[in-house]
């Protein structure tokens, strides 16, 4: 597959070195992720909606250091791995994840905060955890390494 002599690569050759470029290409862009990292990703969120039923001070502490944990398994997992440096996510791909997230609660803390129906942060916990495990397992399956 060397290019650098006066040959040029056959047909074969050029084909196997695309391929080979762009399988490195989608390893980097969207890694093989552990089930430990959606298994985190789903109890903070479940935690932080659930947190809104506390007084007002506590579910602020909450919310607060729930999305800072959010956004540090995240850096850890997605963004900078070790031998890439900081990496960007496949955009496309993660943006079904984050209208369905978007929807699973945003929908129910909207009526929660809209109607007082406080009762409505425990199904916004849940059905984002659930889509947090679910896209978790579309992930993995796509991204499988055989």
């Amino acid at each position: 597959m060397e290019t650098g002599g006066s040959v040029p690569p056959d047909r074969h050759e050029a084909r196997a070195m695309l391929h080979a470029a762009k399988e490195a290409e989608e390893q980097t862009r969207n890694p093989p992720l552990p089930w430990r990292f959606f298994i985190a990703q789903a109890v903070l969120v479940t935690v932080i909606c659930w947190a809104q039923i506390l007084p007002i001070n506590p579910a602020r502490v909450v919310t607060a250091v729930g999305f800072i944990a959010i956004a540090g398994v995240g850096m850890r997992w997605v963004f900078t791995r070790p031998g890439y440096g900081i990496v960007w996510p496949d955009g496309p791909a993660a943006f079904p994840f984050m209208m369905a997230l978007l929807v699973s609660v945003g929908v129910p803390a909207v009526l929660a905060i809209g109607f007082g129906a406080s009762w409505l942060w425990f199904i916004a916990g849940i059905s984002g955890g659930a889509t947090t495990l679910e896209m978790g397992r579309r992930y993995r399956r796509a991204t499988a390494r055989v």
